[in-house]
């Protein structure tokens, strides 16, 4: 028992200095490293490891259902994935979508997912179902894996930190938990199917949503847990071995309806709904809103506005909330006048009908402070607070 085990940590230990490695040196190599020493690598450890790591047979019972679930979460993923386009935009396919493309993606990514997913199955096959320690040490080794082949922090502030944490390393761990979970269960099928089912639409789609980060992070975050839940609740339901566990476990639909609620509030605050929240973070409209008020805009175009209304228009790279002081039509083109209740003098250009976002149609003070702290360390080209003079 100790030999296997050993086996188990001897193989994850490899996995992590390749990481290591990948991260400070081999990622530098380019496309060598992607189309060659990366497959080459995952390719000679799954035949090491199939050679010392044997696999015993599993039940078919609960191969189906995870399959089941783990299909449908995939599909559901990609469905929201692509119908977000509606609410904000669409862009080109950044990836190669020709028949060559396609095979490139095919052995570069999805090669080195099925022998990643084999080692991980046999590595967790080749321990108890007792043993918490090697499926915390296989999610951690693994998810390291993952956040080291992809693009690190370089210029580190607080906005930085912040995005690595919530739109890499928490994503990876939740879905690196889910893989092992069902590697534990099941196989390997199951998390090769859900990364290639997701992985094959960005690699085929001519177009793909020009989505904000967080909702990808909220996807690639709730989608995975979701799905580990209503596995392990299916799981004990049919395991005799764990009805005690059974009696004391939730139906994992309430924990689907509090993710679909958190989900509703991010989007809201990303607006991708018809009103939609801004943090005041200039002392321009003062005092009819100061620094750290939250203001909701609502959706407009220019025809619907009037004198008097509180607008939001876009101003190169940030957002500007001021009153409308006139309005004039040139070329059957509206332009709009625009000043803020603090300032002495008028804004120096003409807001265009392209420019404006929404009016104002209620503000709660001070809420915004957290938002605006975040923000103050972020390029300019991705601040999304009011920056208005």
């Amino acid at each position: 028992m100790q030999k296997t085990k050993n086996i188990n940590i001897i193989i994850l230990v490899i996995i992590c200095i390749y990481s290591l490695l990948s991260q400070f040196y081999l990622l530098r190599l380019g496309n060598y490293y992607t189309y060659v020493i990366n497959p080459l690598f995952f390719a000679i450890l799954a035949i090491i490891t199939a050679l010392l790591i044997g696999t015993s047979y599993k039940s078919g019972e609960f191969k189906k259902i995870i399959n089941i679930y783990v299909g449908i979460a995939a599909v559901g993923y990609i469905f929201l994935y692509l119908l977000s386009g509606v609410l904000v935009t669409y862009g080109n396919n950044p990836y190669n979508i020709t028949i060559k493309g396609l095979l490139l993606n095919l052995y570069s990514i999805g090669f080195v997912i099925f022998t990643k997913e084999f080692i991980r199955f046999r590595i967790i096959n080749n321990s108890t179902k007792e043993d918490k320690n090697i499926f915390i040490f296989t999610v951690v080794i693994f998810s390291i894996l993952e956040l080291f082949q992809s693009s690190m922090v370089k210029d580190i502030n607080f906005y930085n930190i912040f995005k690595l944490v919530f739109m890499n390393i928490i994503p990876i761990i939740v879905k690196n938990s889910l893989f092992t979970y069902t590697a534990k269960y099941s196989n390997f099928i199951p998390a090769v199917m859900y990364e290639l089912i997701i992985n094959m639409v960005l690699w085929v789609s001519p177009v793909l949503p020009k989505i904000p980060w967080v909702y990808t992070a909220v996807a690639d975050t709730l989608f995975p847990l979701i799905l580990l839940y209503y596995i392990k609740y299916e799981i004990s339901k049919k395991d005799k071995r764990h009805i005690y566990k059974m009696q004391k476990s939730t139906n994992p639909k309430s924990s689907f309806i509090l993710a679909a609620l958190v989900a509703i509030i991010i989007f809201f605050a990303l607006g991708l709904f018809p009103i939609k929240p801004i943090g005041i973070a200039s002392g321009s409209m003062y005092p009819t809103y100061s620094i750290g008020d939250m203001v909701f805009v609502l959706k407009c175009d220019a025809k619907d506005l009037k004198i008097g209304d509180v607008i939001e228009y876009k101003r190169k790279n940030f957002s500007v909330i001021h009153r409308i002081k006139d309005m004039y039509i040139r070329d059957e083109k509206i332009y709009i006048i625009t000043q803020g209740d603090n300032n002495t003098v008028e804004d120096a250009d003409p807001v265009e009908e392209k420019q404006v976002q929404g009016k104002v149609i209620a503000s709660i003070p001070y809420i915004a402070y957290p938002t605006i702290w975040i923000n103050q360390n972020r390029s300019a080209a991705d601040i999304d607070i009011e920056l208005g003079k």
